[in-house]
């Protein structure tokens, strides 16, 4: 399946270059323009008097606003990271994240289901498990009906919206003690195995249910058929993925015939971040706007902050100074950064970062005055304190850079 540097013009005029677009980082920049401009609507910023404001999402919020044009030009695995983070982050998180893998898979289904329907053709029970390695329950359910097996069509179907599990398991001992599963096809056997959440080595018929399945659909079966209705997480996936040396035979039977899914997939490390095993993802790989985004919509947020520190000086040197402030008002303790971004001066519309961002006017003109101190103008400096309402402040600036110079430099600093 499947940054940095400053934008500055070139001042040298003695050297001819052919313009050369960089459509990739054009289309970041798009990407983080966009990005940012969705989350300014989808936050509010609440005024506290002489501090800044509190930054939080709205009750409106949703991330499916960032599903754009601009990502469907992005490669597929950051597509697909994605829109796996929105379904995630969906009201309905379980059956969001179930269709995702169905729509992940979907386009496999049809090759498949020829090739196996030729490759089993004695098993009329092989078209309804494909269906089922494959999420597509509503065609599964009418392919079980098809062979007369009314009730798996039935659980089938309920086990979108119910935990039918351990009923299933009744009925498949009940067959068992009845004679009806030795009679059985094998992928008749599986379908039921399946929809009771057992998708290992079935020792009594020593088969694995997955066995010689793609790893995305047994991973998705996993998703699909392996927890109950309300539950939900990958931990029988991983124990399935197991230790291929186990010296438990059913273990190492379903280890060794369970597919071994790609990893370096970005929405493979996602999945497992979110209801799995988080030692898989290497989120320094993550789109860096994506991983920011997570540290907001996602709560308790348990990434490190590096990462939003990045995604604030990645703003900085793509000359969005003021967006680069926005997203600083998410951090925990956000004055040591945002002070630094303020004492830079490279934001432009004061207005917006006082009745806007709602920072505190002493705040903007003291990092104006700072601003003025580093660059030696010590008369800006006095100017920008005054300007603010600073008068102590500027009392002393001018005591101290001010007064010296009226002595030529008797008194120099």
């Amino acid at each position: 399946m499947m940054l940095l540097g400053r934008k500055r013009p070139h001042n040298s005029k003695s050297i001819t270059q052919t313009a050369i677009v960089d459509t990739k980082s054009q289309l970041k920049e798009t990407r983080s323009k966009e990005v940012m401009e969705i989350i300014m609507q989808q936050t509010e910023l609440t005024p506290i008097e002489n501090n800044l404001p509190t930054a939080t999402l709205r009750q409106d919020a949703n991330m499916s606003s960032y599903k754009t044009s601009t990502l469907s030009k992005h490669s597929e695995d950051i597509q697909l990271i994605w829109t796996l983070a929105i379904a995630f982050t969906q009201p309905d998180q379980i059956a969001s994240v179930k269709k995702w893998m169905r729509d992940l898979v979907q386009p496999g289904l049809e090759n498949q289901l020829k090739r196996s329907n030729e490759l089993h053709v004695n098993d009329p029970f092989i078209a309804t498990f494909v269906y089922m390695t494959f999420g597509q329950t509503d065609a599964a359910s009418e392919s079980a009906q098809a062979q007369n097996d009314f009730n798996l069509a039935m659980y089938i179907i309920h086990s979108e919206t119910k935990d039918t599990t351990q009923i299933v398991q009744q009925q498949i001992s009940d067959f068992k003690a009845n004679g009806q599963w030795q009679i059985m096809t094998v992928f008749h056997k599986k379908c039921w195995y399946a929809v009771a959440g057992d998708l290992g080595y079935m020792a009594a018929d020593d088969f694995v249910v997955t066995e010689r399945v793609y790893w995305q659909c047994a991973l998705g079966m996993y998703v699909w058929f392996g927890n109950g209705y309300s539950s939900f997480d990958l931990s029988r996936y991983n124990k399935a993925l197991g230790d291929r040396t186990s010296s438990n035979i059913n273990q190492f039977k379903t280890t060794k015939h369970t597919a071994v899914p790609d990893d370096r997939c970005l929405w493979y490390q996602l999945l497992q971040w979110w209801v799995g095993n988080a030692k898989v993802a290497s989120i320094d790989e993550w789109p860096l706007d994506l991983v920011w985004l997570l540290t907001v919509y996602k709560q308790p947020n348990t990434i490190d902050e590096k990462y939003a520190l990045r995604w604030i000086e990645y703003l900085e040197t793509q000359d969005m100074a003021e967006l680069a402030i926005y997203a600083t008002l998410f951090l925990k303790r956000p004055a040591e950064k945002l002070n630094q971004i303020l004492r830079e001066c490279e934001w432009s519309n004061e207005a917006r970062l006082i009745n806007g961002y709602h920072i505190p006017k002493k705040q903007v003109y003291i990092a104006k005055a700072l601003n003025a101190h580093d660059s030696w103008d010590y008369e800006g400096e006095f100017k920008c304190l005054i300007q603010g309402g600073l008068k102590e402040q500027a009392k002393m600036a001018l005591l101290h850079f001010l007064l010296p110079k009226i002595y030529d430099g008797k008194y120099a600093y």
